[in-house]
């Protein structure tokens, strides 16, 4: 191509890069796609640390003393830190988390795949009914598990046989139908794994995905949608690619390329595209957009009405452990799966009376870290030892999770810090709205409420808002007109006419559930209305 390198430069190969890639590749689109990381060794996850914490006990660097098992989740050698990622990370303050690598936070992904109902979607500038076809191909392209419930707030979609319940499990199902809540639902959970045996990548039943699965059964772009792709003549992918800006034209109506920094050697490099999609994450792309400003756009590009970064959400949460006293002296004779077979859901009461909804998840497994250890620090050895293998296999946690809510002052804006390679970084805004508090009051009595019929014994509890449900939204959001969001409904940047964003940015409003699947819905639904555009411009 003489004018251009390629027909579609897409940043990012998370959620929404690897899938619009895929779509795009496969319908004869030329396109490259830019990854600020490397691609990770494929013994990456092999290398893990036992479950039982070998020779360390669980003990790395980063552990803290007492360490709170609910924090587990958050340390990982992936994340990227104060210095390497997009904001400077300040403690007490929002926590960003972010892996610089292809597949971005898919390497460490639970894989929860639930869609949005048509309420979740409601004041959106697109409907379910459109959303729904691109659902469809999206769960068959990635293999969710699970079952069809015919619950209106959960849309059903295609699965394949999700792991058998196990006895922890039953028992959560058993509380849940004793509180003779019809709004209360406890069904086998929506996951993008594998669960068919003797398949390539089918599950082995490790027990947990957030330490990233060690036989790809766990869907990420690199081992399932990358391959059928890599060795196409129509596209490329380039690694360790970090974007600085997206240039315009003389008019600044359109986005005329893409520099980046070859971070393996220091040089500036550019592309050159007809067209730009962001999906480097509801932080990174405004981090990108933000310092793309010019003379023209003082700003930053897509932010001539000052919305770009505003309405930061992520989903409050509570988390509830225990150990279930049915489960005392009970031995494992069953399959451990993959951690959390079950998802919950249920409404919740606030104080003005009205109702809002939550859904979470049951997880079950072997300890790393066992909760109760703390408070045994006063027995004898032998008593000890003794209540620590009655226990050993009751041990049960529920993380529950409600909406965010976009406020205009839970902002991204551009920061004054830079990081490693001398881009600045951006800060973040962001207060609890008492909403959230008292949501986060009403999802926990209800967890402890669901616990105690299933024979809890000491619960170890903790709740947030400070981004560890890593949910982020908002941030780029979908809206008819520029003075209400950074994008239209085809994700295209309001005011530009080849730039589009494709992350969970451009969610307006985050529902309770996990978002990734309607990323990919939506980069699969970009996918089609791109081609469309190509096609066209070709005519």
């Amino acid at each position: 191509m003489a004018e251009f390198d390629c027909e579609v430069c897409i940043v990012g190969t998370g959620a929404g890069g690897g899938m619009l890639a895929h779509a795009l590749v496969t319908a004869g689109i030329d396109v490259i796609s830019l990854e600020q990381g490397p691609a990770l060794p494929d013994d990456q996850f092999t290398r893990v640390t036992p479950p039982d914490g070998g020779d360390t006990l669980g003990i790395g660097p980063d552990t803290v003393w007492p360490s709170d098992p609910h924090d587990s989740l958050f340390v990982h050698p992936l994340f990227a830190d104060g210095r390497t990622g997009s904001t400077a990370r300040r403690p007490g303050e929002f926590q960003h988390f972010q892996i610089l690598a292809l597949n971005g936070l898919q390497n460490l992904w639970n894989g929860v795949s639930v869609r949005f109902s048509p309420r979740d979607l409601a004041g959106w500038p697109i409907s379910y009914d459109a959303l729904e076809p691109h659902y469809d191909a999206v769960e068959t392209l990635i293999t969710v598990c699970g079952t069809r419930e015919g619950i209106p707030e959960l849309p059903d979609g295609r699965y394949v046989p999700p792991k058998p319940l196990r006895p922890a499990d039953r028992i959560i199902v058993d509380a849940v139908k004793s509180l003779g809540e019809p709004h209360s639902h406890a069904i086998p959970n929506r996951k993008a794994i594998n669960t068919r045996e003797g398949t390539p990548h089918s599950c082995i039943s490790t027990g947990i995905c957030t330490s990233g699965c060690p036989v790809g059964a766990v869907y990420k772009f690199s081992t399932r949608l990358l391959p059928a792709i890599a060795r196409r003549s129509n596209y490329r992918l380039i690694t360790n690619a970090k974007v600085l800006r997206l240039e315009t034209d003389g008019e600044g109506k359109r986005v005329t390329g893409v520099e980046y920094l070859d971070t393996a050697n220091g040089e500036r490099r550019r592309i050159r595209a007809r067209y730009v999609v962001l999906a480097a994450g509801a932080i990174e792309t405004p981090r990108i957009l933000f310092n793309s400003a010019d003379e023209r756009r003082p700003q930053g590009l897509a932010n001539h009405e000052d919305q770009l970064g505003r309405r930061l959400q992520d989903n409050p949460k509570v988390v509830l452990s225990t150990s279930l006293y049915k489960l005392w002296g009970k031995h494992r004779d069953y399959d451990i799966g993959y951690g959390d077979l079950l998802i919950l859901m249920s409404r919740g009461r606030l104080r003005d009376g009205s109702e809002f909804p939550f859904i979470g998840h049951a997880i079950h497994g072997i300890p790393a870290t066992p909760h109760y250890l703390q408070w045994m620090r006063h027995l004898g050895p032998g008593l000890k030892d003794r209540l620590s293998r009655l226990m050993f296999h009751s041990y049960l946690t529920l993380g529950l999770f409600c909406a965010g809510e976009p406020l205009a002052g839970n902002r991204v804006r551009p920061g004054m810090s830079r990081d490693v390679w001398g881009v600045p970084q951006v800060e973040i805004d962001f207060e609890v709205p008492a909403r959230a508090h008292q949501q986060m009051d009403a999802m926990m009595a209800w967890g402890r409420k669901v616990l105690r019929r299933a024979s809890a014994t000491l619960c170890h509890t903790t709740r947030d808002n400070s981004g560890t449900g890593i949910h982020y939204a908002g941030t780029t959001a979908m809206a008819d007109s520029a003075r209400d969001g950074v994008v239209d409904g085809d994700l295209k940047a309001h005011g530009l006419e080849n730039l589009y964003v494709c992350d969970g940015g451009v969610v307006p409003v985050l529902p309770d559930k996990h978002l990734t699947l309607t990323i990919m819905a939506l980069a699969h639904r970009l996918g089609g209305h791109l081609a469309g555009r190509l096609r066209r411009d070709a005519g």
